[in-house]
């Protein structure tokens, strides 16, 4: 018979508990350092659940938040529509309106000078024929001009009309192609014609001034630009061009109340999507030694001096323009005369949108720069120091108001934000119930391409053009179009030159 004892390993740990407190004295083990392992194991599996658990929460939240602002992009797209529409209707009305009206009274017009006209009256002279002289360009009539009375099939009623001696009134008369030949035709006559029929025919026919060839040369060559050329001959001496009629360019001031909420790198990549869609933008730093200028790879600060940089050469972008003004020269606020927005409209000619850098937590400079009645956007950072923040800064520009004497609305934007972070999504509810619509639908995300951009000398647009955050800064950029549009230039009745 095989003994029971020989079949077992002496070395193998035994599976029951007297047994294995026994086999642990043999050994020289004690048996809580196997409890220790196995309630170690437990724990970590434990973790490793609950670990699976958060994350899916956290992809749920994120998901949720995406569904959120996806929504309420198109609601804002959705309201915008209809606030388009309802425009288009209101001028569509307005218009309809004003054909109507208009048409009502030329009928009126109509009626009534058919009304007062006698039918064998002679035709009255038009308006600029019996109160004023002649049109300068109409050249002088000729001593041959009673033969165009010679042919009677044209002019059936001709013998009805008593001729005065032939001047040139009585011939611009007779050539008019809104008097008709007939007083009994009934033809259409324009509303500046018929008006003041009756004083027209009582008011004597002034003198024609005396015609001579220098007076019709005088008269030409003083009204029409290239009938002047005609007669001076050679080349025609070069004229200053006049400027250009622009609209007035909006305002864009970004203010912070703390330093580190990346306020200046915010107006340079904003500066710099805005010229990758045809802005010519100025961005004013008012601050003295700031680093806009370095943006645009710039080796020095020059306080005080317009700086234009532009793009490289395959670019279609538009040029940016700096300016930073030092707040020591600026002289007393209470000045009758206000030397910042004097400096700004002076070195913004040419420019379709200003951006303002306001110096931090600067209440002197801001309310100089809300003189020129611009929009305010204030970026913040997802911490507790902007929730606190934010009532202070409407308190603050609730008390100064816009140069159109409105208080001032500033919005919002989240800067730095991380969406895997809890306390930044956390930070952005509450922002969300306190601003509103005034904290905008999207955030700029954090990265470090936007410190290591400024290192090169460049804005994160040039630098990463394909990350997330130069997205970020595309949406700003529509918003701040859709916000104000850019002004234009025009050159309507500018002629052209030679160069």
């Amino acid at each position: 018979m095989t003994d029971r004892k020989a079949l077992v390993d002496p070395n193998e740990t035994p599976e029951d508990v007297a047994t294995l407190y026994s086999w642990a004295n043999l050994h020289g083990a004690k048996y809580r350092d196997f409890s220790a392992s196995r309630a170690q194991t437990r724990e970590n599996a434990r973790q490793r659940v609950q670990d699976a658990i958060e994350a899916e929460r956290r992809r749920v939240r994120e998901d949720a938040e995406a569904l959120k602002v996806a929504e309420a992009l198109r609601a804002t797209e959705a309201a915008r529509a209809a606030e388009a529409d309802r425009q288009a209707e209101i001028v569509a009305k307005e218009n309809a309106l004003k054909a109507e009206q208009q048409a009502a009274q030329q009928a009126a017009q109509q009626r009534a000078w058919q009304q007062s006209r006698p039918e064998s009256s002679p035709v009255a002279a038009p308006a600029y024929a019996a109160s004023a002289p002649p049109p300068a360009y109409y050249p002088a009539p000729a001593p041959q001009y009673p033969a165009y009375s010679q042919p009677q099939a044209y002019m059936p009623a001709m013998s009805q009309v008593s001729f005065a001696p032939m001047r040139e009134e009585n011939f611009l008369q007779t050539r008019t192609p809104w008097t008709p030949t007939d007083p009994r035709e009934s033809v259409a006559r324009p509303a500046w014609l018929a008006a003041g029929r009756g004083e027209m025919a009582s008011q004597p026919v002034p003198q024609a001034p005396e015609d001579t060839l220098q007076g019709s040369r005088d008269r030409l060559t003083s009204r029409w630009f290239a009938l002047k050329g005609v007669f001076a001959g050679g080349v025609a001496a070069v004229e200053s061009a006049p400027a250009p009629a622009a609209s007035r360019a909006p305002v864009l001031a970004v203010f912070s109340l703390a330093g580190g909420v990346g306020k200046t790198s915010l107006v340079a990549t904003l500066g710099r999507a805005l010229s990758a869609r045809g802005e010519r933008v100025l961005l004013v730093d008012t601050a003295a030694f700031g680093l806009l200028p370095f943006f645009f790879g710039a080796r020095d600060q020059r306080p005080g001096v317009l700086r234009t940089f532009n793009p490289p050469g395959a670019s279609g972008d538009a040029p940016i323009q700096t300016l930073t003004v030092d707040p020591e020269t600026l002289g007393p606020e209470t000045a009758p005369q206000e030397v910042l927005t004097q400096e700004i409209s002076r070195n913004a000619r040419g420019a379709s949108r200003i951006i303002v850098d306001l110096a931090t937590a600067s209440g002197a400079t801001t309310r100089r720069v809300l003189r020129m009645a611009p929009t305010v956007l204030v970026p913040v950072i997802p911490d507790m120091s902007s929730v606190v923040s934010v009532s202070s800064i409407d308190a603050f520009f609730q008390r100064n108001v816009s140069g159109s004497g409105q208080p001032v609305l500033p919005f919002y934007v989240l800067n730095q934000f991380d969406p895997s972070v809890p306390l930044h999504l956390d930070v952005r509810e509450v922002l969300r119930e306190q601003l509103g619509d005034r904290l905008l639908p999207f955030a700029l995300r954090r990265t470090p391409a936007v410190s290591e951009a400024l290192a090169e000398g460049m804005t994160v647009v040039d630098y990463a053009p394909n990350s997330t955050v130069a997205e970020d800064f595309g949406s700003l950029a529509s918003w701040v179009k859709s916000l104000a549009a850019p002004a234009t230039t025009g050159y309507r009745g500018v002629r052209w030159s030679e160069r």
